[in-house]
């Protein structure tokens, strides 16, 4: 009786902690991820240091090249931290409807897609 019991108030409780707390813990979990990714992407740095000439060296070829050479970094760099960016719109938008997809599945597995 005790582990039905048990059982019975998981399962109940189960949409409560996916709508709540679950998707509040991958939101912040996305949040520091996109942190980290943005980190590691060092894209301030690069922007900070666009006009700094490579090498120290002080000719207009040093600045020219090394403008050149950064631009294309920075751009490279944002295009990778904005697909970051879309797969973390996309996760937290797909969180609440993953239920709802699983059991859509498991009504056109059962039923096969007849009405």
């Amino acid at each position: 009786m005790n582990i039905i019991w048990l059982i019975s108030r998981e399962i109940l409780a189960w949409p409560f902690w996916w709508y709540s707390y679950g998707w509040s813990f991958w939101m912040k979990y996305w949040g520091r991820w996109l942190k980290k990714q943005g980190h590691s992407l060092a894209l301030l740095v690069w922007i900070k240091n666009i006009f700094v000439p490579m090498y120290g060296q002080r000719d207009i070829w040093s600045f020219i090249i090394s403008f050149v050479v950064r631009l294309v970094q920075i751009i490279v760099r944002l295009a990778i931290w904005l697909i970051c960016v879309a797969v973390t719109v996309i996760a937290i938008i797909l969180w609440p409807l993953a239920p709802l997809m699983i059991f859509y599945y498991l009504y056109i597995l059962y039923y096969g897609g007849r009405k």
